[in-house]
């Protein structure tokens, strides 16, 4: 079984998505009978939060308790499951394309321990919000822990140190932030563009080389990162769709259920329980 794009075996607690990283929190509920073998187009780091947790993935050996923290290239084959219940664990997703720039996608699953486990404990700590100080402090914190855990120091090095350590134009970043700032609403790219003194073209260039996503993604993860937020706080359905920047209920249904794997009634319903 091959897992898409921020599939796991859990619920969803926390999650928010920034330049080319998918951050998560989440409830481990599913049975261990219940976890097939499987493996994630993404790579993933897992941050072990609460339980403790068992991982076949060649190369690991141990135990994980909290604290621990794991690398899972792309397409690491595995079986992961927590011994008992009330399992949590963070996970941080980075595209298989974007791993392998990055220095990632070699050296097998393991477990990390120094420098890169304090990184990841790091990333843990910070709360998931939605607004544009706290996704920056997220990506800073991910771009951190893959310079850290990269096994490719050598060739590509250039390549990998304009990503992680957040090289991109200046006028990119500003790009960046506005969308995430302000992304309730309508998207105009050719205004983005000129605002910015670029062609919309090298615009849109520029997001993909550096981001992995264009600005559309971008700017719809962050709109549906904030709408979980809402409806985590308790507000309606159709109130979060229209806040949110939404054409109707049924629009902003459809787009949530394909990023979050859930209905929005089915996520806010969910931290009833916690």
């Amino acid at each position: 079984m091959r897992l898409k794009h921020m599939q796991f075996y859990g619920h969803f607690d926390a999650r928010c998505d920034v330049a080319g990283f998918s951050i998560a929190r989440l409830l481990a509920n599913n049975p261990a009978h219940r976890v097939e073998p499987h493996e994630h187009e993404d790579g993933h780091f897992v941050v072990v939060l609460e339980g403790r947790y068992r991982s076949s993935a060649r190369g690991v050996t141990t135990l994980l308790e909290p604290g621990d923290v794991l690398w899972n290239p792309p397409g690491t084959r595995h079986v992961d499951t927590f011994a008992g219940a009330g399992g949590r664990f963070l996970a941080l997703s980075v595209k298989a394309g974007f791993a392998g720039a990055l220095g990632l996608a070699d050296g097998g699953a393991r477990q990390l321990l120094g420098a890169p486990r304090q990184a990841a404990l790091s990333l843990a700590g910070l709360p998931l919000s939605s607004d544009l100080g706290g996704l920056l402090d997220s990506e800073e914190a991910s771009q951190r822990l893959c310079h850290l855990t990269r096994t490719v120091p050598g060739r590509g090095d250039a390549a990998v140190s304009a990503r992680v350590d957040a090289r991109e134009p200046l006028w990119l970043r500003r790009c960046m932030e506005q969308l995430l700032d302000e992304c309730d609403q309508p998207l105009r790219l050719s205004a983005l563009a000129l605002e910015a003194g670029v062609h919309p073209v090298s615009l849109a260039r520029a997001f993909r080389h550096h981001y992995g996503i264009s600005p559309g993604q971008l700017q719809r993860r962050a709109q549906l990162n904030r709408a979980a937020q809402r409806l985590k706080g308790g507000q309606s359905i159709a109130e979060v769709a229209m806040q949110s920047g939404f054409a109707d209920q049924s629009h902003f249904t459809r787009l949530f259920r394909a990023e979050y794997r859930c209905t929005p009634a089915a996520w806010r319903a969910g931290f009833k329980t916690f």
